[in-house]
């Protein structure tokens, strides 16, 4: 069974087999936490005027975690009426992650970090310093990140990034793109992360939503 990694719910799609969007919420659900065990695992929807479909109907469940990630579960209706939905979630090799690049949120940063070593044709090139790198933008899929180093496409480079609390990003980023300015020359570095584990992907989350707040917050400052 595929489970969530630890990542906060956020927000619940019910649709029928045909794709039809039966109801959404991003409130007044409870997801369950307990997917890994033998136990039925009920999502509990509540709302007004919620679809009545019959128990034991088929439905498909999107879970989106604050990280940006949607998995996307097989189901079935145990109880609905109007005003609450229960749905039973199936234990089965159905459950898969949806692939989609552009789920991830993205913002602007200004943050400094450091290119640990480079793999590059499956040879490994190491640094006597590390080389320094600035961040532009970070999403759980990735950064656009500046350096005096010359990067190659197909590059997979060992960064390290200081979000906040004092936790370091330490994970490998492919250059997926060398964006070039019309003179030439290297403006910067899109990369992809590779196999980020459940504890990175939720400080970045975490990351994401904290920088969210204070520019929410100095935008109403500037504008009170």
């Amino acid at each position: 069974m595929l489970l969530l990694f630890g990542n906060k719910i956020v927000k619940t799609e019910i649709l029928a087999q045909n794709g039809t969007l039966l109801t959404s919420a991003e409130r007044n659900f409870i997801f369950p936490k307990n997917l890994d065990s033998s136990e039925e695992s009920i999502l509990i929807i509540k709302g007004n005027e919620l679809p009545e479909l019959d128990r034991g109907t088929s439905v498909v469940i999107i879970a989106y975690s604050k990280a940006g990630d949607r998995i996307k579960y097989s189901g079935e209706i145990s109880m609905s009426h109007d005003r609450q939905m229960n749905v039973s979630i199936l234990k089965s090799n159905s459950t898969q992650v949806l692939e989609e690049r552009r789920r991830y949120f993205k913002i602007k940063v200004s943050l400094s970090g450091r290119a640990l070593f480079v793999v590059r044709d499956e040879q490994t090139i190491r640094f006597e310093e590390p080389v320094a790198i600035g961040v532009n933008d970070i999403n759980v899929g990735g950064i656009f990140m500046t350096s005096d180093f010359e990067f190659l496409k197909d590059d997979c480079v060992c960064v390290d990034i200081e979000l906040i609390g004092g936790y370091r990003l330490n994970t490998m980023a492919r250059v997926l793109r060398v964006q070039a300015g019309s003179g030439g020359e290297i403006l910067g570095y899109g990369c992809a992360f590779e196999n980020l584990t459940a504890a990175q992907e939720d400080a970045i989350g975490k990351y994401i939503n904290h920088q969210q707040l204070l520019q929410r917050a100095k935008q109403n400052g500037e504008d009170g």
